[in-house]
């Protein structure tokens, strides 16, 4: 039985961490659109912005300030390509819509 070189295991090795690697980068971009859905539908009307906002580091999301009623949620690992458009009101969260940046 022939043992491969050290040349080759570097060589396969190489290209198995570059084919990882590229899963790891693509794989927001994948999974992304319904994850970001799955997470806007789920916010309740009512909720105020210091829940939504507990709600989002929980999923690993970010938010961003609250300005004149309005913040978006948006996945830093897709760069902000899937976001959820939040609309607030005295009472708390009014609408909750997802939005593809493309």
């Amino acid at each position: 039985m022939i043992r491969p070189s050290p040349r080759r295991r570097i060589g396969v090795l190489l290209a198995v961490m570059l084919l990882a690697g590229l899963g790891w980068f693509f794989w927001p971009f994948v999974s992304g659109p319904d994850q970001m859905q799955t997470f806007c539908s789920s916010l309740e009307a009512g909720a105020s912005f210091d829940q939504v906002k507990a709600q989002t580091a929980q999923q690993g999301y970010r938010v961003s300030s609250l300005v004149e009623g309005r913040a978006f949620v948006h996945d830093s690992g897709s760069f902000g390509r899937f976001t959820c458009n939040l609309e607030f009101g005295s009472d708390g969260l009014v609408s909750a819509a997802y939005s593809f940046n493309d």
